[in-house]
């Protein structure tokens, strides 16, 4: 052969050199047809290219060649799948682009019970008050209830999802909707209704909180709002179609209003069906239940907690501010959608029910054309700034929903008001006001909500569940009072009032965006949380849009950033999962947990012990050359 560094030898053939993938690995190459028989090069794991010996392999026996070739197939197979679109291959690609699709789908379908159940009686209550001899007010104070278990029920499901998974969980919960869907059409009297009302609120109030955990769970941060939007675009869409799906069965099957009940246990049972056999483990691993049944040696550990503990969240003043302007919206939108069969009923004279519940049609428009802007918007939003800064602030998505919370719903509430006080219009003029409203829910749901989760990645399902369980205890009092204050005080003023607290929540809006990364900070301070900040963390040449660390929410949640990374440096995989637990309060059937002080004098949780409600749900995830901890 000619000198290493010609391209040709002395008889003109090519001279093949060993290809360097960029590892230190010199791959083996054959020389062709027309070159020196059975000549290769050996592999010699050599990062230095002056340093790269050949060796002749002419007395190599058959097996062994076939061996090394087998070796090279399986590490360029490696090198393909550990690169994904010129980046490290991370925990958010686990799964392909249409299995987060077939997810997103059955989590937001399963979602949209709920909510389609809180409003399935609106069209019917005239014809449940004759039948249960009750009165429509009574009747309407049951949707107030449920509403406000659905708020309360997901900070009960929530940390059992974060210790025993997703899965486990939807598959626990909604068989308990599908057969109180069914005591719902069975009840003969208000006392039994209600009661089947608060079960059927408990079993499909699940996916509400922890379906949103599943979502931040498969999107990484910048494209987490466009997942998000989807999730809640289906799931407002429930008080916009079960009106109208009642209205029809209501009217035109003999079953009247129970036959809506028996079309929730179908959808329940759909629901199960999807999951069981279609919806894989999104949480990100490892599970404390699956640690703890391989430490104990048993087939199920159980868990019990203090499921409150969550409500400790609201400690963190962004995290209340958030739950708050998720409030307001909440309050402005029952305030249009509740009354409005009734009103419309009474002011243009529709007494078709299908055609009432047709009505809240408009809304759900509003929804679905506010997701499709506001998803790639936000996420474009967090592109920019990370491009601008140089690093990513959970903050900067809050901006895209300032024109929701701040101009739209305000605006189109206030004339939405004023137009039923007056009937000016026609039925044309309030409808269009109703469509605009539910495209400033949208504008507003979406990034806060994604907020939210980025904020608190590691605990996603619980913080969602804590601002679902505000929200909608403030829900549940709008259905219940909008109707005796606006037969007092009319419309206009009615809305008015709705308006004036929109620009409230619009300026706490402003403040979070402003101020919310300094008063994540302070807290962390307050109560002794050390942890690196993600959107403090320097990315190389302010382009990385992945590098990310959560807050962590307990004292003892601190990141051991060293071991981690001497875990990487010997030989550990790309992706490396870390845990941290404090000291745990929960009980468990068997054994006690034990705890020691570390040299800072924060508790740290030996590994054998059960991790209680706070830990389950704080997770590390430290990737090889960069951080992605869920978003932070």
């Amino acid at each position: 052969m000619g000198d290493k560094e010609s391209t040709r030898d002395e008889k003109g053939l090519p001279d093949i050199q060993p290809r360097d993938y960029g590892t230190g690995i010199k791959m083996p190459v054959e020389a062709g047809p027309s070159g020196p028989p059975s000549f290769t090069y050996s592999i010699h794991v050599q990062p230095d290219p002056t340093k790269i010996e050949t060796t002749s392999q002419v007395d190599m026996d058959s097996s062994r060649n076939e061996n090394e070739k087998q070796v090279i197939e399986a590490r360029e197979k490696e090198m393909k799948m550990e690169m994904i679109d010129g980046r490290p291959r991370d925990i958010y690609d686990r799964f392909t682009k249409s299995q987060k699709r077939r997810i997103l789908g059955i989590v937001s379908y399963s979602a949209i019970i709920a909510p389609m159940t809180s409003s399935i009686f609106l069209p019917s209550i005239p014809q449940m008050s004759d039948q249960l001899h009750s009165s429509p007010e009574v009747i309407n104070y049951t949707v107030a209830i449920f509403i406000l278990v659905i708020g309360i029920a997901p900070v009960f499901w929530s940390p059992y999802a974060g210790f025993y998974g997703r899965r486990p969980i939807y598959l626990a919960s909604m068989p308990i909707m599908v057969v109180a869907s069914i005591g719902v059409a069975l009840s003969g009297n208000v006392g039994g209704l209600t009661g089947a009302r608060i079960v059927q609120g408990i079993g499909g109030s699940c996916f509400l909180s922890v379906g949103a955990g599943s979502i931040g769970d498969i999107y990484r941060p910048t494209e987490r709002s466009t997942g998000m939007s989807l999730f809640y675009m289906v799931t407002l869409l429930g008080p916009a179609l079960s009106p109208a799906i009642a209205g029809i069965f209501t009217e035109y099957t003999p079953a009247g209003w129970r036959s809506c009940q028996y079309f929730l246990a179908g959808c329940g049972a759909l629901s199960i069906f999807l999951v069981f056999f279609f919806l894989p483990e999104t949480s990100h691993p490892p599970l404390p239940h699956e640690t703890l049944k391989r430490e104990k040696g048993k087939k199920f550990v159980w868990y019990i907690c203090n499921p409150l503990s969550s409500l400790g969240l609201l400690r963190w003043p962004n995290i209340l501010v958030a739950c708050f302007i998720s409030s307001c919206g909440m309050i402005d939108t029952y305030c249009v959608l509740v009354p409005l069969s009734s009103v419309f009923k009474e002011r243009y004279h529709i007494n078709n029910l299908a055609i009432s519940g047709c009505l809240y049609l408009a809304n759900g428009a509003g929804n679905i054309l506010g997701s499709k802007i506001i998803g790639p918007w936000a996420d474009k939003t967090v592109i920019k700034y990370i491009a601008k800064r140089g690093y990513r602030r959970p903050e900067d998505r809050l901006r895209s929903a300032l024109l929701g919370i701040g101009v739209i719903m305000p605006l189109s509430n206030l004339a939405y008001g004023w137009l039923l006080q007056y009937g000016a219009g026609g039925i044309a003029a309030p409808l269009v006001m109703v469509f605009l409203n539910g495209i400033a829910l949208m504008f507003g749901f979406a990034p806060l909500n994604t907020y939210l989760v980025d904020a608190m990645q590691t605990r996603s399902a619980e913080v969602i569940a804590v601002n679902n369980c505000i929200r909608y205890i403030f829900a549940a009092g709008a259905s219940a009072c909008i109707l005796p204050i606006a037969n007092a005080i009319g419309w206009g003023l009615t809305m008015t009032i709705c308006t004036i607290l929109t620009w409230i929540a619009a300026l706490a809006l402003y403040l979070l965006y402003k101020y919310g990364d300094k008063w994540r900070e302070n807290a962390n301070r307050r109560y002794g949380i050390t942890a690196r900040q993600a959107d403090e963390e320097r990315v190389e040449g302010g382009k990385d849009e992945e590098s990310a660390v959560v807050d962590h929410t307990h004292q003892s949640m601190i990141e051991r950033k060293d071991e981690v990374n001497a875990a990487t440096e010997q030989g550990g995989s790309g992706l490396d999962l870390e845990r941290s637990r404090s000291t745990p309060k929960a009980k468990i059937a068997e054994g006690k947990s034990s705890t020691h002080k570390t040299d800072d004098g924060l508790k740290r949780k030996s590994t054998r012990d059960l991790p209680n409600v706070e830990q389950v749900l704080k997770r590390t995830v430290s990737l090889s050359g960069q951080s992605v901890h869920g978003g932070g």
